[in-house]
């Protein structure tokens, strides 16, 4: 069960934004009263605790293992971008001039960082998360988070999270809504060597795709759907791609189904 609380030397402003909090992820709040994160894991047998603060919300799932905004690898990919250095994700996007996307999956939201820098132009683009916690994390960075490059805090602003299931989402969306639709699940097979979730191993949300999915998220995309996944994996095997985009060596691919 998820707990809301403050930093331990919080201030009484961060009382009525835990409440606000609470109440927005219907999660109760605690009174810190100066009580270390282990005093409050056991005195409540939280499984995560919101700790709100003066540098935003951070989750933890255990007393050690905390959780909260950065830019992550897009960071990288970013500067990548700007020596002019390919992106496989905008590679599978290709040459769509973008005015909408959905990210399925939006985790905290690098993969739509990447593409809202690359498309200034789209004029909505959604990132979905179903880990409610997770969404609010998020939200707040893309409100709030300033990049020393004024073009990537621009970018985080045109983000909009939504917290909800896609599995939810989608089949309430018209057809043809969104230019791509984006899929980013937990692999099959995780890469340990992708720190940026370990803490949340176990707690994330972990779908697996399957074909009446993949028809939804074509029905609700107008040009493609793109899967990112191990290149061999059992998805691209059981579910062929139109194409796959990713490095000769690369731990990850990302899988294009064509609309039509």
């Amino acid at each position: 069960m998820l707990y809301v609380t403050t930093s331990q030397k919080g201030a009484a402003a961060f009382d009525q934004e835990a409440l606000r909090i609470g109440q927005l992820l219907e999660s109760p709040v605690i009174d810190r009263n100066g009580a270390s994160l282990l005093e409050v894991f056991t005195e409540t047998q939280a499984d995560k605790l919101l700790v709100v603060g003066s540098k935003g919300p951070v989750l933890y799932t255990s007393p050690k293992a905390k959780h909260q905004f950065h830019i992550s690898m897009a960071q990288l990919r970013l500067l990548a971008l700007k020596r002019g250095q390919r992106d496989h994700l905008l590679e599978a996007v290709g040459s769509i001039k973008l005015t909408s996307f959905l990210d399925c999956t939006a985790g905290l939201c690098s993969d739509s960082l990447v593409v809202s820098y690359a498309h200034s132009t789209c004029q909505r683009l959604y990132a979905v998360e179903g880990l409610a916690a997770l969404a609010y994390i998020s939200n707040w960075g893309c409100r709030h988070f300033r990049h020393e490059d004024e073009k990537v805090t621009a970018a985080l602003r045109r983000i909009q999270v939504v917290a909800m299931y896609y599995e939810d989402l989608l089949p309430r969306l018209r057809n043809n809504s969104f230019d791509v639709v984006y899929l980013d699940p937990m692999f099959e097979v995780p890469v340990m060597a992708s720190p940026q979730f370990l803490s949340l191993r176990g707690q994330l949300v972990e779908t697996v795709i399957s074909r009446p999915m993949i028809e939804e998220a074509l029905r609700v995309a107008k040009y493609r759907v793109i899967i990112k996944e191990r290149p061999h994996s059992h998805l691209f095997k059981t579910y062929r791609p139109t194409q796959l985009v990713g490095g000769k060596y690369s731990r990850i691919a990302y899988g294009i189904y064509e609309k039509g």
